[in-house]
């Protein structure tokens, strides 16, 4: 959103920190409107005349569950308890893998959306 600033202080003829009349936070001066970008596009880099496509990196998730059966997975319960690489069925966060045991009765576990600590073993 675009808001009422008050400049708080500048460097010679540039603004660098300004005050939110609306929130009363302090932060620094953003040139362009939200949404625009400072610097201009990227051009594709060719490889021998043709653009090389972006590569896309695994994400951590993806590449732990790359080797995983998931037809196995086992659907949550704070009941049951969990090792290492378990892959695990959760009924809110949906599939994620084991990635460590805390506290012995606590779980580690990431799912496509983050990681989450889970109890196990109660």
């Amino acid at each position: 959103m675009m808001l009422a600033h008050t400049i708080e202080a500048m460097v010679g003829d540039k603004v660098v920190r300004v005050h939110c009349n609306t929130c009363k936070s302090q932060h620094s001066y953003k040139a362009n409107p939200p949404g625009e970008s400072l610097r201009p596009a990227r051009e594709a880099v060719t490889v021998g005349g043709t653009p090389r496509q972006p590569r896309m990196r695994a994400s951590r998730y993806q590449s732990l569950l790359k080797d995983k059966n998931v037809e196995l997975a086992k659907v949550y319960s704070p009941k049951d308890r969990y090792e290492l690489g378990d892959v695990l069925e959760h009924a809110t966060f949906g599939r994620g893998i084991a990635t460590a045991i805390k506290e012995g009765d606590k779980l580690e576990v990431l799912f496509e959306s983050g990681s989450k600590t889970l109890v196990h073993g109660r």
